[in-house]
């Protein structure tokens, strides 16, 4: 070995731990970072002649020691777009590169990051601090998750459609004591039509005898749809005022008493289509047909529960009319008021009418070796040949992790550790600057030899 290849070698110390200072150098700056990944030094020896008699220095290599599977601790926020990952898997985002005519442009690579800081950027994408937008499996209007594809999660749906009522359902008890004509105070319903618009439907009782009911179903400012003969027999012209129409209700008299046996128009009416009890526990149900001015036609079935069986309307001993549930399926139209994320990843819009709509499901996308990943600025990833091919699973599937919301990641760097490999770094930085002043000092002592 050579005084000069000690030198060689000990530079080679001096640029490891350099290395190894600028990795917890950018480690502590970056201990605040959301979702940051530490990056640790990994030494190798070199080895340029090694056998029992003689070993030749080589000195020292230094390597990143990437850290990306190593979770940071979850932190609590109060934004419901803040999103977390408990366990394994990254979030997939894109990179938007320009706008053309209005639209976003995004870049072709799929990227993965945990940095799950979200907010909703001027055009209503999902946006982390960084500038990448999340994308989702799309979900339609049916509700089935399209898992074919992804899509850059945009929320531009500020308003909610008002939807026309189609079904009500009505649960109220009879009382059997009643004397014969008697009339109860009314029930009004609230309905709605194709925009959205409140209309008032009467329900009115009144007992015509023994186990049987009149109800009165009055649709205010409701027209005929089409033609139809009332209760008196008297016909009732397409886009004529539906008025008062009516309906007879027999209850059981034998088991089960008080429960429904069956409903039909009264006198030759024929407005309402009455479901018939073919069997016990059959639906009770009745469709009309009514028309509100500007929004069109509509069906509306009156659910009374089922054809002797005790529930929905029943006729049981009480002193007074006790309705115990009305319920209708009709919204109106609803604004934008909040958004909410579960475990599973759905992405659901609330509006202020009452309604929520599932727009996307999120996926978690995992690697093999994930520590192999290309790191890029912004705390994103690139996959490589060597972290393996991205796997995007559903939350909770395949060794993927569920999505927390309302918590971000911190960064998984340990300060009190990083400041230990500091000392640790320094001192072997000073021991390898000593190497070379000595090296300097016996190399000066050969050069004197010859003075």
């Amino acid at each position: 070995m050579s005084l000069f290849s000690a030198l060689t070698v000990a530079v080679g110390g001096l640029n490891a731990q350099s290395r190894s200072i600028g990795h917890i150098s950018d480690n502590i700056a970056n201990a605040s970072t959301t979702g940051y990944k530490r990056i640790d030094t990994q030494f190798q020896s070199l080895v340029t002649q090694s056998s029992a008699g003689l070993s030749d220095p080589g000195g020292v290599r230094a390597t990143p020691a990437y850290q990306n599977n190593i979770a940071g601790n979850l932190i609590q926020s109060q934004s419901p777009l803040d999103l977390a990952i408990s366990g394994n898997g990254f979030f997939n985002v894109k990179q938007p590169v320009a706008q053309t005519n209005g639209s976003v442009v995004f870049s072709g690579q799929d990227l993965y990051t945990r940095r799950g800081d979200f907010t909703l950027d001027k055009s209503g994408y999902m946006t982390n601090g960084a500038g990448y937008v999340l994308v989702a499996h799309p979900i339609n209007s049916t509700g089935v998750v399209d898992t074919s594809q992804v899509t850059p999660v945009l929320i531009s749906a500020a308003q909610d459609n008002p939807v026309a009522t189609t079904l009500v359902t009505y649960s109220a008890n009879l009382p059997a004591s009643a004397s014969t004509t008697t009339t109860f105070s009314p029930s009004d319903i609230q309905i709605y039509d194709a925009l959205g618009t409140k209309h008032t439907t009467t329900f009115n009782w009144t007992k015509l005898g023994t186990n049987s009911w009149r109800l009165s179903v009055t649709p205010a400012g409701g027209t005929a749809t089409s033609g139809f003969t009332n209760n008196a027999s008297a016909a009732v012209a397409a886009g004529a005022s539906v008025g008062t129409q009516t309906l007879d209700f027999t209850f059981q008299t034998t088991t089960p008493a008080g429960t429904i046996a069956s409903i039909i128009n009264s006198g030759t009416g024929n407005f309402f289509t009455v479901n018939a009890p073919t069997t016990a526990g059959n639906p009770a149900t009745v469709t009309f047909p009514v028309t509100f001015a500007g929004a069109g036609s509509q069906n509306v079935t009156l659910n009374f529960g089922s054809y002797q069986t005790a529930d929905g309307v029943t006729q049981f001993d009480a002193t007074d009319l006790n309705v115990s549930s009305i319920e209708q399926n009709g919204v109106p139209q609803g604004a934008f008021r909040d958004l909410s994320i579960d475990n599973n990843g759905f992405l659901s819009l609330n509006y202020d009418n009452g309604r929520s709509r599932t727009l996307y499901q999120i996926p978690i996308t995992t690697f093999n070796s994930p520590n192999n990943l290309e790191r890029k600025d912004g705390g994103v990833f690139g996959s490589t040949t060597e972290s393996g091919t991205a796997n995007r699973h559903l939350p909770n599937n395949n060794g993927a992790g569920k999505i927390v919301a309302n918590s971000l990641e911190g960064s998984n760097v340990d300060i009190a550790d990083e400041f230990t490999k500091m000392i640790q770094a320094q001192r072997i930085y000073s021991a390898n600057a000593k190497t070379i002043t000595t090296s300097d000092s016996m190399l000066q002592e050969v050069i004197n030899i010859i003075r």
